[in-house]
């Protein structure tokens, strides 16, 4: 049976990840600063409270694991620097390498990178305004990803909403070719999941739309 980690499992797509794995039979570590939030107990789950860059933490997290989803979110419209996805993205690397944990799925989102500007211009113009350090922080997060060792997939999703699965998602590696569009978080966290259990899209950036 399948043991998976996902940082930052209490709502969004995180938690649609979390549900989509549950059903799939997996057993599930999940780190959340608020937990309750999500309002899932699950025989097959256990929940670690706290920061994602607590190293201790983390390391009692993925504890026995196969693979690690890193779904965290950050603030909405700072203009402070944002930080949480660079700074916990490299104490989870630090734990994988200790404990020997190979399977890296990371969450982006369409605009980081070679994608910047491709989500049109009402979707360019909110990220701007709303989420630029975030964007940046995503950016420098990638980086590490890249650079080491894992076998990792990094996902971009568009637009995110809070529809039902539909399914048919379109997954579009080559960011010549995205115009944009959206997704439901729930799509998202299947194919999340269809990621890890079929080794799909491995050193891969793709974009997720329909």
């Amino acid at each position: 049976m399948t043991r998976i980690a996902i940082i930052g499992a209490s709502k969004g797509c995180g938690l649609e990840t979390l549900k989509a794995a549950l059903a799939l039979g997996w057993n599930v570590s999940a780190v959340a600063r608020n937990p309750d939030q999500a309002g899932v107990t699950h025989p097959n789950l256990a929940w670690y409270k706290g920061d994602a860059r607590n190293e201790l933490l983390i390391e009692q997290a993925l504890q026995g694991c196969d693979a690690v989803a890193v779904t965290l979110s950050g603030p909405v419209g700072s203009n402070k620097p944002v930080t949480i996805f660079s700074e916990a993205m490299q104490t989870i690397l630090t734990v994988m390498n200790r404990l020997g944990i190979k399977r890296l799925v990371f969450l982006s989102g369409l605009g980081a990178g070679d994608t910047k500007g491709k989500g049109g211009f009402i979707y360019s113009l909110f990220h701007s305004l709303m989420l630029k350090r975030n964007y940046e922080d995503k950016e420098r997060a990638e980086a590490l990803i890249m650079k080491s060792h894992k076998d990792w997939t990094i996902l971009r999703p568009g637009r995110l909403t809070n529809g039902k699965r539909k399914g048919n998602i379109k997954v579009i590696v080559n960011p010549a070719e995205v115009r944009g569009g959206s997704i439901s978080r729930a799509d998202v966290g299947h194919y999340l999941c269809s990621c890890i259990r079929d080794g799909l899209n491995m050193h891969q950036l793709p974009v997720l739309i329909y």
